[in-house]
């Protein structure tokens, strides 16, 4: 991809001359007018001012001074292909100076929408066979959404003058990812989810996790519910903005549940550290809602099927089940996914505050 050469300044060297100047001053005496005349006596050797040299010419005549060499500087994005880079990927950049002058570097910075995200004093070396110097340059791996630039730039030193390159906009891509896929992209994926309070097993696989995590994602976001994690999802988790929002973030550890959404929340810290899609009550069953506080465990199933069973008011309880539709369809439970019932269940204490609303 062509680069961008930046325009080269050349300093400017200004001959001077000092000019002496004698003046005379007129004397008056008394109230009478008297005109004399002042010699002006020539000042001391020692006071002489010489003429300043001569641009270019070194000081008592030994010759020129060495001038800079101007410096092209120009950057390119090998690692780059129409201006996208896959998500977790590195920049690179490859950049040249011409001339090649030894003992030169150039400050290499990484920009995403206008702002430095990285820096590094990059050395010129000699490209062989070449008379033009080469630098290289490698980001972080890239995750976040935006627009990214590289600007590379060679200050003014006494051998080479100054020069500044700047490559062409990027931004980054994000693919298309299903149940069953397994590699370096699912593993980030969940990565991401798990930094967004979105319970998952990890790992490159596609698990079952990750599908009720996909589910939860959507219904927190307002999004179709299915377990197929698009390019918009997988964006929305870079960017930090798929995370769910606490009606009561001051409340310590405590669980919430949005009946609107389907999904269930624990919380610690003022913050949703994981959250699940669930089922609550159908309509003809609705969950009661409210500020309750759990009060009996149950391991295992019961007789009903029932797995894993926190109780917070009479009957009413989260547990996992062998069916949580995306909508709410129970007798009035909170239903969960059996995959994350003992997590659920391990995780939340007696005495524990659930919070119900809509």
């Amino acid at each position: 991809m062509p680069g961008v050469i930046g325009r080269r300044r050349i300093p400017l060297f200004v001959a001077g001359t000092v000019l002496a100047v004698a003046v005379g001053a007129p004397s008056i005496a008394s109230a009478q007018e008297v005109t004399t005349t002042t010699t002006t006596a020539p000042a001391p050797a020692d006071q002489v001012t010489a003429p300043a040299p001569k641009a270019g010419v070194k000081p008592g005549g030994g010759g020129p001074t060495a001038q800079p060499k101007p410096a092209r500087v120009s950057v390119f994005l090998p690692s780059v292909n129409r201006h996208k880079l896959r998500v977790g990927k590195r920049a690179r950049a490859l950049g040249y100076v011409k001339p090649f002058v030894a003992g030169q570097h150039v400050q290499v910075q990484l920009l995403r929408n206008g702002k430095v995200l990285g820096e590094e004093n990059v050395q010129v070396k000699k490209d062989k066979g070449r008379n033009r110097g080469v630098f290289r340059f490698e980001s972080a791996k890239l995750t976040r959404p935006g627009s990214f630039k590289i600007v590379a730039t060679h200050e003014a030193t006494d051998e080479q003058a100054r020069d500044v390159a700047r490559s062409s906009k990027f931004h980054i891509t994000y693919p298309d990812l299903d149940p069953g896929d397994n590699n370096s992209d699912v593993m980030l994926f969940n990565k991401l989810l798990k930094k967004q309070g979105y319970f998952t097993s990890g790992g490159k696989h596609y698990s079952v996790r990750t599908e009720w995590a996909v589910m939860a994602v959507r219904k927190v976001n307002g999004m179709t519910r299915n377990y197929n994690a698009n390019p918009k999802i997988f964006r929305k988790l870079a960017a930090r903005k798929a995370e769910f929002n606490l009606k009561y973030p001051s409340q310590g550890k405590h669980v919430e549940v949005d009946i609107s959404r389907q999904v269930m929340v624990l919380a610690k810290h003022g913050k949703p550290q994981y959250t699940f899609a669930v089922s609550t009550g159908a309509p003809a069953t609705p969950t009661i809602r409210g500020h309750y506080q759990f009060y009996r465990k149950d391991p295992g199933y019961n007789s009903v099927g029932m797995y894993y069973s926190v109780y917070f008011h009479g009957g009413y309880a989260t547990h996992g089940y062998h069916s949580v539709p995306p909508y709410n369809a129970s007798h009035g439970c909170v239903r969960n996914p059996i995959p994350d019932s003992k997590f659920i269940y391990n995780w939340i204490s007696l005495g524990d505050s659930i919070y119900v609303y809509d």
